[in-house]
């Protein structure tokens, strides 16, 4: 399993690393579903458009 660091800018934004946007097939408007577990941030490719798919999906906070 590769490891890679990425700071947290000042607006709580992270860039991707290369090597993770590549493993999870990830490009510019895709979405992303967090999770966090245990200490740890699970992410995943959301496999809809959340923009195309509005009147099907909950916001959940």
């Amino acid at each position: 399993m590769a490891e890679y660091i990425a700071e947290i800018d000042q607006y709580g934004n992270v860039n991707l690393p290369l090597g993770i946007r590549e493993k999870l097939e990830v490009q510019e408007g895709d979405n992303l579903i967090f999770r966090a577990k245990e200490g740890k941030i699970e992410v995943e490719k959301f496999p809809l458009n959340i923009y195309e798919n509005e009147d099907i999906l909950t916001l959940v906070e």
